[in-house]
């Protein structure tokens, strides 16, 4: 466990990103549906909208991302320089 866990964090980070994402675009579709039944105050027209939701949006997604990917590569450069000493 002491030997990866930078690659652990890495992929943990890496997931919980991925779900944060994926709560975020749960929730817009939810409410795109609600506001085309007309159940959404100010619902608009009642057309329902294609959820539109980009990474950016969630000033935790990409933060996550980042600090997974490098977490992840430095605990497998690491081990990668111990084994070949």
């Amino acid at each position: 466990m002491k030997g990866r866990f930078y690659e652990i964090i890495g992929i943990i980070f890496v997931i919980f990103s991925a779900v944060l994402y994926t709560l975020e675009r749960c929730a817009n579709w939810i409410s795109s549906g609600l506001s085309a039944q007309g159940l959404a105050a100010f619902s608009g027209n009642g057309t329902l909208s294609e959820p539109w939701v980009d990474p950016k949006d969630n000033i935790f997604v990409i933060p996550f991302l980042v600090i997974g990917i490098v977490a992840f590569l430095y605990g497998f450069f690491r081990n990668f320089i111990n084994r070949s000493h």
